[in-house]
């Protein structure tokens, strides 16, 4: 079940879902700026179904990111398996064409969200992180957004390049299951207030109750490129170094508030 839908012509809403416990925000409405849904306009490239043409390019370095089938028909995106530790390591990542309208603030308002789906089909090394989506590097003075799943664990970070927020999902020893799908979102749902929810993609049902933390980020303004699956493409890396994500990924999406008409 995504977040991010599309409702008219480039539009999206997120679906505000009911929450045991005391009320949290709802994920704002907003525009779609970025959607790969598993479909490939050629080999080595992955289409953008958002409308706005920022279709993927696949870097490999003895590696490979495959469309496949599912058992619906329906495609996902496949990255190299198991895991590497002592290079030469399969390497494969995805760079969107543009990155300037995934540059998430304009104007202070800092409400955005982006998600993905995201299937482990092989235990995570111990020794290894591994990213998902992101834009922008860790560093003083860089901004970045992020979605990791280090050692099997969900977690999404924002920086504006002075400080940051870094919110894990569930208990430390929460790990995703082998095999199950799971779709996994990062909110900021105020220029202050930061969100994580892992649902069950089958059922769309939570699988943890959201995490939340506040943090008094300025705007984030990241620069560079935009990568899925991994850092970077580098031969005398391994895995420890580039962050290489290993399994299926799906229905990675970006979008934020519009600008300046809702309120």
């Amino acid at each position: 079940m995504n977040l991010l839908r599309s409702a008219t012509s480039g539009a999206v809403a997120v679906l505000v879902l009911a929450l045991a416990g005391p009320a949290t925000a709802a994920p704002p409405m907003g525009t779609l700026e970025l959607r790969y849904a598993g479909d490939l306009v050629t080999a080595t490239q992955v289409a953008d179904s958002s409308g706005n043409g920022l279709h993927g390019s696949i870097l490999t370095g003895g590696g490979a990111v495959t469309s496949v089938a599912g058992p619906g028909g329906d495609p996902f995106l496949r990255f190299p398996g198991g895991s590497c530790t002592l290079a030469p390591c399969p390497q494969a990542i995805i760079q969107p064409a543009g990155s300037i309208t995934l540059v998430p603030d304009d104007g202070g308002e800092g409400r955005f969200v982006f998600g993905a789906d995201i299937r482990l089909t092989e235990p995570p090394s111990p020794a290894a992180g591994m990213n998902v989506f992101q834009f922008g590097a860790a560093g003083a003075g860089l901004s970045q957004w992020k979605m990791q799943v280090d050692y099997g664990r969900p977690s999404c970070r924002w920086s504006d390049g002075t400080r940051f927020v870094l919110l894990p999902a569930g208990p430390e020893n929460f790990q995703l299951a082998l095999g199950r799908w799971y779709r996994v979102t990062c909110v900021r749902l105020s220029p202050v207030l930061f969100q994580i929810r892992v649902h069950d993609r089958e059922t769309g049902r939570q699988v943890l109750p959201p995490a939340q933390q506040t943090g008094p980020l300025d705007d984030i303004l990241p620069s560079g490129a935009v990568v899925i699956g991994g850092k970077r493409i580098r031969a005398a890396q391994s895995d420890v170094d580039t962050d290489q994500f290993h399994g299926d990924l799906d229905t990675l999406e970006f979008g934020r508030r519009q600008l300046p008409s809702d309120t």
